[in-house]
């Protein structure tokens, strides 16, 4: 038999024999935020796949980060702990040594686990993979990374257009060409997979392969609302001139959307055509798949652009969703309304494995939870945490966060469906009413305004207890933060000097 011959009966193999277990895909895009998901109601937004999966599957509408930039984001996903647990609330953390991490679990109940594209691994968010594949190792992935990062210009944050490369040629298609190459070593193990494809799409800079650059018409799009000057956190002040948004006309910023919906377009038919790999090797009547993204970004919300350290409504509401094997349906299939976190996945995905759920973790089951109908609350709020920076870096665009959208303090969040509350030892604490002001233009804690609801004050004591319960849990775990923790700028109620 040739070797050809042998690699082929090798991969019939692996597809017929199928294990009883199911298999998890999650396909994640890095910074879309909710509002720019086509079945979230968006009407500019190209994107069947993701529309596709919605419609078979169970739409989370109000899903939301633990934390509005990638690291804590990832590191929460991953440990099933929130950032004030494991320690990561900024870029320069690293995830303890001492807390295992969803693939090492995973590993443990007999999963084959495998990893392409970013996740971390520079900052310790890259434990247990079988195998990993980092956009940023080097390789033709790099170097299609690199040639993506070094488009749009370094002054502001609002420059977008196109690849000077074919589709097939840039990231996120060589992304899946790489995803797919491991889905079949993963399938000739005859073990269940647990696989993530980590897509950098929409991440800024807002540049996309060409003819995605013009898919949108810019004029068709409406004009994010910009805020007035009045009863604006002076770091907001700071970093409109940060991301140059006075240089911008209302053209360039309507740009910037048209871009980020076709980076988004673009990742949909890359997802698309892993999808169908995955048909074509008869994995699907056996296979859950979870589509989400990290957190948000601004696109213009504001007058901003890519993300800060604030948790907004923008930055941290995310898309979501759950799709069973073909043929499996659920009790109750279509749109949940209830609030969840993407620290639920953790959780969701162990039990999905038949695995044991740590009884620290502070997530959900969420197929437990839809399939009894969803009709009690999982929580009444949802919580975040960001910031406490205590590096010196300066505005990174292209693809970066502004320099003044980095916070020296410990910022902590809590949401209903109504309220948001925002606690900022820095530059003062803010309350949103997200049904009336969904934009979050409006403080309610500015003077002038009406008496505050009562149900934001108590926000900012669930706060204060949600502190508690992550210190306690951190102290009971023992847990060693990894280099680079938290510092005294993290205590909240400590106000640390704003980096210069």
């Amino acid at each position: 038999m040739t070797t050809s011959a042998a690699q082929a009966e090798s991969k019939a193999e692996a597809v017929t024999e199928q294990p009883t277990r199911p298999n998890i895909i999650v396909l994640m895009t890095d910074q879309q935020k909710a509002s720019a998901f086509g079945a979230q109601g968006n009407p500019h937004v190209i994107s069947p796949f993701q529309d596709d999966m919605a419609a078979k599957g169970v739409l989370f509408a109000n899903a939301h980060a633990c934390s509005t930039i990638c690291t804590p984001s990832r590191a929460t996903m991953m440990t099933g702990v929130h950032p004030l647990v494991h320690g990561v609330t900024c870029h320069q953390n690293r995830v303890p040594y001492n807390l295992p991490q969803l693939a090492e679990l995973m590993q443990r109940a007999g999963y084959y686990t495998a990893i392409a594209g970013h996740y971390e691994t520079n900052r310790n968010i890259n434990r247990g993979w079988h195998e990993q594949s980092d956009i940023r190792e080097a390789g033709p992935l790099y170097d299609a990374w690199a040639h993506f990062a070094n488009h749009g210009r370094r002054d502001v944050g609002w420059s977008s257009g196109g690849i000077d490369a074919p589709p097939e040629k840039g990231l996120s298609a060589l992304l899946t060409d790489r995803a797919i190459e491991m889905l079949d070593n993963a399938l000739a193990t005859g073990e269940p997979i647990y696989m993530q494809v980590n897509y950098l799409d929409p991440h800024p800079p807002y540049y996309v392969p060409k003819p995605y650059d013009t898919l949108i018409d810019p004029d068709t799009i409406p004009l994010p609302a910009q805020g007035g000057g009045a009863g604006r956190p002076a770091w907001q002040l700071r970093c409109l001139e940060d991301c140059g948004t006075a240089q911008a006309n209302e053209r360039d910023i309507r740009q910037v959307l048209a871009a980020y919906y076709g980076m988004i377009a673009y990742v949909n038919d890359r997802m698309q055509r892993f999808y169908d790999a995955m048909r074509e090797r008869g994995m699907l009547d056996n296979t859950w798949i979870i589509v989400t993204s990290d957190h948000g970004d601004y696109t213009g919300e504001k007058g901003l652009f890519n993300k800060t350290e604030t948790p907004y409504e923008c930055l941290t509401h995310v898309p979501l969703v759950i799709v069973p094997p073909e043929g499996r349906t659920w009790r109750q299939p279509g749109q949940v309304d209830g609030l969840v976190e993407l620290a639920d996945i953790f959780p969701t995905i162990l039990r999905l494995a038949g695995a044991d759920v740590p009884t620290y973790a502070q997530g959900h089951d969420l197929i437990d939870w839809v399939e009894k109908g969803a009709k009690q609350p999982l929580r009444d709020c949802a919580f975040a945490q960001v910031g406490a920076y205590q590096g010196k870096l300066k505005s990174t665009f292209p693809g970066g966060i502004p320099e003044s959208g980095r916070h020296p303090g410990l910022l902590q969040a809590a949401r209903t469906k109504r309220y948001s509350y925002i606690m900022d030892p820095d530059y003062g604490d803010e309350a949103y009413d997200l049904e009336r002001d969904p934009l979050e233009l409006n403080n309610l804690l500015n003077p002038g305004q009406p008496p505050v609801p009562a149900e934001v004050l108590v926000l900012k004591e669930r706060i204060a207890e949600w502190n508690e319960t992550c210190r306690v849990l951190k102290d009971e775990l023992g847990l060693v933060w990894g280099d680079r923790g938290f510092g005294q700028a993290a205590v909240p109620g400590v106000r640390a000097e704003p980096v210069k």
